[in-house]
């Protein structure tokens, strides 16, 4: 990279070498990657760098998939605290990559130092040692990396978040585990304590095996609390504890927004659908573009019997999925396409098949081998009166998945 040396960016001093970047908040160090993604886009000195470009030059003879950048840009923005809804430093470029929205400014050389004679460096040297050695013994048993046990907890708690959104009950104990190590060394960490919220009630909603998804998109709320297993006393006193840690999380930080949606999932799990809907609301005030929040109010509203709310919310999640696609691929892919689904279906039930085609489409045109979206879609067609355009959506959409009878159901 161009950057070896230490420049600034904005508020920031970043150090290539060292992988550190300083600023009001203090210094912290980032991934090798996540640094060569910050001094590529210097180098740019604010033109687009695009996505192969990208992969390239940080993945050399390595074939890289959306998931591993969308990541590391996601990483480098936490890391600047650079909101991707409003960003300062980074920008994305739809359909073209990234950069950077201030100049990176390297940092001088220092002067030139006149040379000094070994002999006289030799004598000063052994001075200075003798004069520390004493101090040394003194303090040696206090002397520790600073700011590392947060490191540690920040990398604890990212892998957490991996484990928890696979949604499955082996990832969820170990997302539990880790976040629970994180706390340990950080124990007023916001984002830990709204993680550990998480994982306990979604072991408390979904108790068994079956309870968890196949498929992301899928709510527990409405099963677990007609089933009543969230008023039986252990799950009470887990989901007690859960909304303990999310309102711990707030406290820390009253502008986390992951604080009050993990609120409002405990609080909707112990049956406070109205306090459950506040808590979210107020994390979607704060950070417009939470997904999940609006995933939650849209379930929320569809207990309370208000259908046209809920589609509303759930229409409004998958545009704000839409809007950060790029720095939560990971996170965001497994439920794109169930909730666009969802919103199809909505849309069907309404007896609005307008709407229910463009939401079937939009799904087929992000993710054409969907076969759900194909077999619904042909089916509707045809109950609208247009059996050409459903055999002709069929037959796509057999050449795509090689199954003849894809839309064999639908014909019927």
């Amino acid at each position: 990279m161009k950057y070896g040396r230490a420049f600034k960016l904005a508020d920031w001093r970043v150090e290539p070498r060292a992988g550190r970047i300083s600023g009001p908040g203090g210094s912290q160090d980032v991934e090798p990657k996540v640094m060569d993604l910050l001094c590529l886009l210097a180098e740019a000195e604010g033109d687009v760098v695009s996505r192969e470009t990208i992969a390239e030059r940080i993945w050399p003879g390595v074939t890289v998939n959306d998931d591993a950048l969308g990541r590391c840009v996601w990483k480098l923005r936490r890391a600047l605290g650079d909101p991707a809804r409003s960003p300062r430093y980074v920008a994305t470029v739809p359909k073209r990559g990234y950069r950077l929205l201030v100049p990176a400014e390297p940092e001088s050389l220092p002067a030139p130092v006149r040379a000094v004679p070994a002999w006289v460096r030799g004598v000063v040297g052994a001075l200075v040692l003798l004069a520390a050695f004493p101090v040394f013994w003194l303090v040696r048993d206090r002397i520790a990396p600073p700011g590392a046990p947060a490191d540690r907890a920040e990398s604890l708690t990212d892998r957490a978040d991996d484990f928890y959104y696979q949604f499955q009950p082996g990832d969820n104990d170990a997302a539990m585990r880790l976040y629970e190590a994180a706390l340990a060394l950080e124990p007023d960490s916001p984002r830990a304590l709204a993680g550990l919220a998480n994982t306990i009630t979604q072991r408390v909603i979904r108790a068994r095996p079956d309870d968890w998804p196949g498929e992301a998109g899928q709510s527990r709320i409405g099963a677990a609390l007609a089933s009543g297993q969230t008023r039986e006393t252990a799950a009470a006193r887990q989901l007690e504890r859960a909304e303990a840690l999310a309102r711990q999380a707030i406290a820390s930080n009253p502008e986390y927004p992951l604080g009050y949606r993990a609120l409002g999932l405990a609080l909707s799990a112990q049956g406070d659908l109205d306090g459950a809907i506040e808590a979210h609301n107020r994390a979607l005030t704060l950070d417009p573009d939470a997904w999940e929040a609006w995933v939650n109010l849209s379930d929320l509203h569809a207990l309370k019997g208000e259908a046209d709310l809920a589609l509303t919310y759930l229409e409004r999640a998958y545009e704000a999925m839409s809007r950060v696609y790029d720095e939560q691929t990971v996170l965001i892919r497994p439920w794109y396409s169930p909730t666009g689904l969802s919103i199809a279906r909505g849309h069907a039930l309404r007896e609005d098949p307008v709407t229910a085609e463009l939401w079937y489409r939009r799904v087929l045109y992000w993710d054409p081998y969907n076969r759900a979206a194909t077999t619904e879609l042909a089916a509707l067609l045809r109950e609208t009166g247009d059996p050409a355009a459903a055999d002709a959506l069929c037959a796509e959409g057999a050449a795509r998945t090689g199954d003849p009878e894809l839309c064999a159901a639908s014909e019927n």
